[in-house]
């Protein structure tokens, strides 16, 4: 017997889209206020948490000011990569110590980018508070990294007990298997995936101080690779991912 737990990616995706439209209404809602410069700090530094309509990750950015509106910036992003066809499953049993699984899940992705793009100010702060927004653009490299699914399957000698196998589609019927195996199986047989990476978007920066930042960012992300992935056995292999994304930063801004 076994359960599914239907993926809420459908909805992530309308809620990045939501997001990307109402975005922009901020820049019309700050008043023309007069702005009151502060001394340029040149150079932020900042950690991320990124919420993607595939998975999520964490990011580090280093940025070095050109202006007071323009920002050079490299831009270090992990991220652990679904497919939206995926279903967990379980078997549900009073004696069974079965994990749940993925049917049809080949392997578990990660995505490691290193880009270099920009920032401008297109809205500043107000002198009174309230936000300030920039919009960016990056591109660079990005290594797509594979780890293959291993499983517990009956065993078809005996049909009595389970061995741990690394599950192939041509093989494995769903009512061969019996659960999940260890996470840790599998190292020793990464595929990489080389390619480049494109990421364009929206910041919300509403820090109180000029030495500390606090943002929001939405925007879109594409990666593009060499040597084609294949997280699901019934999917076709791709040589591009296109997903949305909404994130929280925090850092520091510095003249040292």
């Amino acid at each position: 017997m076994s359960f599914f737990y239907n993926g809420t990616n459908n909805m992530r995706i309308k809620l990045y889209i939501i997001a990307l439209l109402i975005i922009p209404f901020s820049l019309f809602a700050q008043k023309a206020d007069k702005i009151i410069k502060k001394p340029l700090l040149k150079k932020e530094k900042s950690f991320g948490i990124n919420f993607n309509s595939d998975g999520w990750g964490v990011g580090f950015r280093l940025g070095q000011a050109i202006t007071y509106k323009n920002k050079k910036t490299w831009d270090l992003n992990f991220s652990f990569i679904s497919d939206s066809k995926q279903e967990r499953q379980l078997w549900i049993s009073a004696q069974s110590s079965a994990k749940s699984f993925f049917y049809g899940k080949l392997m578990h992705f990660y995505g490691l980018q290193l880009m270099r793009g920009r920032q401008k100010i297109i809205a500043e702060k107000p002198y009174w508070g309230g936000v300030e927004v920039r919009w960016f653009y990056y591109g660079g490299l990005n290594l797509g990294i594979g780890k293959p699914v291993y499983l517990y399957v009956f065993d078809q000698a005996t049909n009595n007990s389970v061995i741990l196998e690394r599950y192939n589609p041509d093989k494995h019927m769903i009512e061969d298997i019996f659960g999940r195996g260890p996470y840790t199986k599998g190292f020793s047989e990464l595929s990489l995936h080389p390619g480049i990476s494109f990421k364009m978007g929206l910041n919300i920066e509403f820090a109180p101080y000029q030495e500390k930042t606090k943002a929001f960012e939405a925007g879109i992300i594409v990666d593009t690779y060499a040597l084609p992935i294949q997280i699901m056995g019934l999917s076709d292999p791709e040589y591009y991912k296109l997903r949305f994304f909404l994130a929280f930063r925090f850092g520091s801004r510095y003249n040292k």
